[in-house]
């Protein structure tokens, strides 16, 4: 009898393993809900932050703000970027919630989170949304102390001081011109009003030269492109550097130097070759390889990178091979010179400190790009 009362015991103790094994399986998805491995590599749960980024020209398509009736509306695009909200909740499928996110068909794993920050309330598709740029991935403000952004006035002020080059009617117009071409423009053509402007950039000119410091730290943003990723080196290649203020017509022959022309100046990256890459963690590559997968993009990747340089206190050598250039004062005519001659007291070199690179929704966005950061290249110790 005993024999068949401990039986039993084990019996109900088994059942009762096996219960308890069975309702820790149901919990899981449960559990599950409370987290999503996104597309860039990161995992977002309940409590995190949602950084808003740029719309699309048709707006943010995947990210949508519920009204006061508790129903979806299309998101305002006014003064929403950068704005914050933390992550609520992860909802479970339900197919009327994702049908309104352009979801048809059950995902494997949840696509959909809720996150609010006071009255601002949204939806959000976020694997579609964080490769589109609707959502920020990675933030981080590209900045350097001191530093401001170049621009082809400065190039000039600081031409002047490095080739000690006087400061006359011409000098001030050309410097009038760069920094405020409207106002130049209307001023051409009345002499009392080119005389008042002249006497105030005259003036500015020979503070902006007299205070050029060539250990100053200056920022471009330029644009460029990502080759494959180099899991070994744990960076990407790059293709090129492209300055993306510089609207000026580029002269041929300043080109197969390796100048830039930026205004009536030029400037060339000395050590650009050893900037050549952007250095980037293999989840954080992975993470771009999957958010181009999501928008079904391919090679190359468009890139952004601020670079950080220094002017050189060094005059530029330039070859003295002869060239066609306009003649001063006239719009078609033009005459022989030298590419020394002609330029060679309006070139700068340029050496890079420092880039920081970011993966770019938006490639030929004007506005500052603080997500999709990728990492930061430093000079190289020597």
């Amino acid at each position: 009898m005993k024999t068949i009362e401990l039986m039993i015991k084990k019996r109900m103790k088994n059942l009762t393993v096996l219960l308890l094994a069975g309702v820790c399986l149901l919990c899981q998805p449960l559990q599950a809900r409370q987290c999503i491995d996104a597309c860039d590599g990161r995992t977002y749960k309940v409590g995190d932050t949602l950084r808003i980024g740029e719309p699309l020209s048709s707006g943010y398509l995947f990210v949508k703000q519920l009204n006061a009736s508790n129903r979806f509306e299309k998101l305002n695009q006014k003064n929403l970027t950068g704005r914050i909200a933390i992550i609520t909740d992860i909802p479970a499928y339900r197919p009327e919630l994702y049908r309104q996110f352009g979801i048809y068909q059950q995902p494997e794993t949840p696509q959909i989170v809720f996150a609010e920050q006071g009255d601002f309330k949204i939806g959000v598709y976020l694997n579609m949304a964080l490769s589109k740029g609707n959502i920020v991935s990675r933030h981080h403000v590209s900045h350097m102390n001191g530093a401001v952004d170049l621009t082809p006035d400065i190039l000039f002020a600081y031409a002047h001081k490095l080739y000690g080059k006087p400061i006359d009617t011409t000098s001030v117009d050309t410097y009038a011109s760069l920094r405020a071409p409207q106002q130049y423009a209307e001023a051409a053509n009345d002499p009392f009003a080119l005389e008042e402007l002249r006497t105030t950039y005259r003036k500015e000119l020979e503070q902006a030269v007299a205070k050029a410091d060539f250990n100053k730290v200056f920022r471009i943003k330029c644009f460029s492109k990502l080759q494959m990723y180099d899991i070994n080196q744990q960076h990407f290649p790059l293709s090129d550097l492209k300055c993306i203020d510089v609207e000026t017509k580029q002269d041929e022959d300043l080109s197969k130097q390796g100048y830039c022309l930026w205004g009536t100046c030029a400037f060339h990256f000395t050590n650009a070759p050893s900037f050549a890459t952007v250095p980037c963690d293999k989840h954080i590559a992975q993470g771009v390889y999957a958010m181009r997968k999501m928008i079904s993009a391919s090679l190359p990747i468009p890139a952004i990178l601020y670079v950080y340089v220094r002017i050189l206190q060094q005059p530029v050598s330039l070859p003295d091979k002869r060239i066609m250039v306009m003649r001063p004062g006239t719009s078609f005519d033009y005459e022989w010179s030298t590419l020394s001659k002609a330029w060679g007291q309006k070139a700068l070199d340029l050496e890079i400190i420092q880039t920081d690179g970011y993966y770019s929704v938006f490639p030929h966005n004007t506005q500052e790009v603080t997500y999709n950061y990728l990492g930061t290249q430093t000079v190289p110790e020597k």
